[in-house]
């Protein structure tokens, strides 16, 4: 083991005396230490065959070598799901009080049983229907206390990386020399804080309840203790990510169209809360040479258990005091004011294209405008990177739109804004190449 460790310090290696198999994992971003799984089985033979058909499958561009069919979208009788393990179907259906209470998000249910067994999937719906209209949205509230584990999302996370690093050597000099000119000081830093395992915090406030169609509220908190010692530390942000709130659509009971062909079409829209958090955790990740400047400082996905036992998963970064597009605030700058402001989220946008973050959800909401008590002087900040793509496959292109999708957003296209349309035309600046 530890010459193979040598030959190839990142590999996942797999140690076999064929009854017990053991599969040793090197340190990852979610894993700053080497862990190992051991396995025990009946069938060694086949789980070999598995577990060395998974890494060559992970290894390879997708769909080019192995064409692996999507259990939620193609139903085929006779393919073995590589997804599950799905629910026995002969075992009786739950009750509904029963899932009621005891499913909490959209993994509690198995997705691949859900569209292939119609009583199954309206169970879901009824359940869904239940918390729409007997919780509130709206989980936490000031004076509250949540109690959290670091670096947890309630999944096992793949060691993904994104193709493309952040080259700081291509931000061009002027955008280069705005981000130095607002920098801001990590809270956590400031305060003495380095590396933690859990912690507790007490909302202040309600930032965002979110938008009809989301499945995030935004929280201003502050953390009371680390590991069970009491601190001090500024207000951060937190945000939770809870798809029960979902809008989804309802099926009648009878709706003809909830048949064994079209059963899966149900459930396309139909989003997963850890799937969005670890999402943004990865754009954070990968704007970590720019946080505290026109990003945020982020500070981790963590596992966020309610006052009611609820646990969601949820993100902890930097506050900012600043003000929205359309904020009385934004209405009363002077024109040099908003050139300053215009400016900043051209440097904003440029950031994003040259880390290779798209932003896919463009609107008014995701743009802070703040101005330092120290230095006072005015920036954007950008925020929300749920809906963000990177390029993760050499062969799938990630289109970036983030000079136009901003510029939209500053005209008032993607929402009420307070600036002058002429002044933004005039000083947001012309595309750069890639553009």
């Amino acid at each position: 083991l530890s010459r193979a460790l040598e030959h190839t310090s990142s590999a996942t290696i797999i140690v076999t005396n064929f009854k017990d198999i053991a599969t040793f994992f090197p340190p990852a971003r979610n894993r700053p230490e080497p862990t190992f799984e051991r396995i025990t089985t009946t069938q060694p033979s086949l789980s070999l065959r598995v577990l060395a058909t998974a890494y060559l499958l992970d290894a390879l561009p997708a769909g080019v070598f192995i064409d692996v069919p999507r259990p939620d979208m193609e139903i085929d009788e006779d393919v073995v799901l590589p997804q599950g393990p799905p629910q026995d179907p002969r075992q009786p259906l739950l009750r509904d009080e029963e899932v009621f209470a005891t499913r909490h998000r959209h993994s509690d249910f198995d997705m691949a049983t859900l569209v292939r067994d119609r009583a199954r999937a309206l169970q879901f719906f009824r359940w869904h229907e239940h918390v729409s209209n007997f919780f509130s949205k709206l989980v936490a509230h000031p004076n509250d206390t949540l109690t959290a584990k670091t670096n947890e999302v309630g999944q096992f996370v793949p060691d993904n990386r994104p193709i493309y690093p952040f080259d700081a050597s291509e931000i061009p000099s002027h955008t280069a020399a705005h981000l130095m000119a607002i920098q801001r000081e990590s809270p956590l830093v400031t305060a003495g804080v380095a590396e933690f395992k859990s912690f507790s915090l007490k909302i202040q406030d309600v930032v965002s309840k979110g938008s009809e169609r989301g499945i995030c509220t935004v929280y201003r908190c502050q953390i009371t203790s680390i590991d069970d010692d009491p601190v001090s530390i500024s207000p951060l942000c937190l945000k939770l990510f809870d798809d029960r709130f979902q809008p989804l659509q309802i099926p009648d009971e009878d709706d003809e169209e909830l048949d064994d062909d079209l059963l899966p079409r149900w459930f396309d829209p139909v989003v997963f809360a850890e799937t969005y958090a670890l999402n943004e955790a990865f754009a954070y990740d990968k704007l970590l040479p720019v946080q505290g400047s026109v990003i945020p400082w982020f500070y981790g996905t963590h596992q966020f258990t309610l006052p009611d036992g609820t646990i969601l998963s949820g993100l902890l970064m930097e506050y900012i005091e600043g003000w929205n597009l359309d904020s009385s605030f934004t209405r009363g700058l002077t024109p040099d004011r908003q050139i300053k402001m215009i400016q900043s989220c051209r440097h904003a946008a440029r950031v994003l294209n040259v880390a290779d973050v798209a932003q896919r959800d463009w609107h008014s909401d995701q743009v802070i405008l703040y101005t330092n008590p120290t230095t006072k002087l005015d920036h954007a900040v950008l925020i929300d990177f749920a809906s963000t793509t990177q390029t993760w496959e050499p062969h799938e292109l990630n289109y970036i739109q983030n000079y136009f999708g901003l510029l939209h957003v500053l005209l008032g296209r993607q929402g009420d804004v307070g600036l002058d349309p002429e002044l933004v035309w005039k000083h947001y600046g012309e595309p750069d190449d890639w553009d």
